[in-house]
């Protein structure tokens, strides 16, 4: 069977008291272990509160698991609720569901996409859920408490081929979408005409697979099969307050980039760190990369190549932190120390 595809999702804080969580879920046709979603606490404290997906506990034994759907069907992309008790999926196919992440039984099912799911993100204060698809366009859901619906908003991205991941600023004002197009629009709420307008970052010179916001809001990483990883300007003056360059020296315009950085390979995740003074991105030749910016300088970047399969999907759970799941389907913690990063635990010991 190929191998397995990982991808690394958090809980809200605030959705559970003892410590953030890891879920990854594992994709793939062919395989026993599709679509089974793990949770894994990464603290000594073993377990959540009842009803809950179970924790991983703390001498390392295998977590347990629910299905959400049937080992041949699929999950093409995934989101936690805020406060941890929904999930949100589609079934690799154009629907989104949405079920109790205690019972898994289904709440919703939306079917205003025409093609495949490709990416869902659900904002922890605001609430809104956006989804993008292979059909080019991308809808966010608000839910409507008087008729208990979610109420989806069209947004037309103006890309010619499939959006393929989207993420949230933190603030929620706005939503970033990469695409087979290669460009990045960056969407945000226009409150005169009542709809969502997109401006295009454009750099890119082949597809983008991979986004990440800064913690300010107003800066971008993306990952991209053209071998790059890239930082750039996402300051909208429209809806973002006095512009902040995220750690460089100088801001810089819309859609202008900060930093570039070469890889080996296709860049499959990127990810900055809580504070947004280091950004990560894995390579499809086997390696990781954390760029640290300090004090408004060059950035310094450290390498690892590592002796197992490539990462596609990348979490820091703090400062010192990562965790990285992709075609060897075992996650890898990679910590942080007085020498730099380094590979310190597979996730599950065989």
């Amino acid at each position: 069977p190929p191998p397995l595809l990982l991808c690394l999702k958090s809980l809200s804080a605030r959705a559970c008291t003892q410590a953030p969580l890891l879920v990854y879920a594992a994709r793939g046709p062919g395989t026993a272990a599709a679509n089974r979603y793990w949770s894994r606490a990464l603290c000594q404290r073993p377990a959540l509160s009842p009803g809950r997906f179970r924790a991983r506990e703390a001498s390392g034994a295998m977590a347990g698991f629910q299905a959400l759907t049937d080992a041949t069907v699929g999950v093409s992309s995934h989101a936690w609720s805020p406060d941890g008790k929904e999930i949100a999926f589609s079934p690799n196919s154009n629907e989104l569901r949405i079920v109790d992440a205690a019972t898994l039984a289904q709440k919703h099912a939306m079917n205003e996409h025409d093609m495949l799911v490709s990416a869902i993100d659900w904002h922890a204060s605001s609430n809104f859920i956006v989804t993008c698809s292979h059909d080019r366009n991308a809808f966010v859901w608000n839910y409507d408490e008087a008729e208990k619906a979610w109420k989806p908003s069209l947004v037309i991205l103006r890309i010619e081929r499939a959006a393929l991941d989207v993420k949230w600023s933190p603030d929620g004002q706005k939503f970033a979408v990469a695409s087979s197009a290669k460009c990045v629009p960056v969407c945000y709420y226009e409150q005169d005409n009542n709809w969502w307008v997109s401006k295009m970052i454009k750099k890119h010179k082949s597809t983008v697979l991979s986004l990440a916001w800064h913690p300010c809001s107003q800066v971008l990483a993306t990952g991209s099969s053209d071998f790059k990883a890239r930082v750039f300007s996402a300051h909208v003056s429209v809806v973002d307050a006095a512009q902040d360059a995220g750690g460089f020296e100088t801001p810089v315009g819309f859609g202008e980039p900060y930093a570039e950085f070469a890889c080996s390979g296709w860049v499959h995740a990127v990810a900055y760190s809580p504070s947004g003074s280091t950004l990560a991105f894995a390579g499809h030749d086997a390696s990781i990369h954390f760029a640290r910016f300090d004090g408004g300088g060059a950035p310094t970047v450290q390498t690892i190549r590592f002796p197992f399969l490539p990462l596609c999907q990348l979490l820091f759970t703090d400062e010192a932190t990562l965790v990285g799941a992709g075609h060897d389907a075992n996650p890898a913690v990679f910590s942080a120390g007085g020498s730099g990063w380094g590979v310190k635990k597979f996730l599950d010991k065989k």
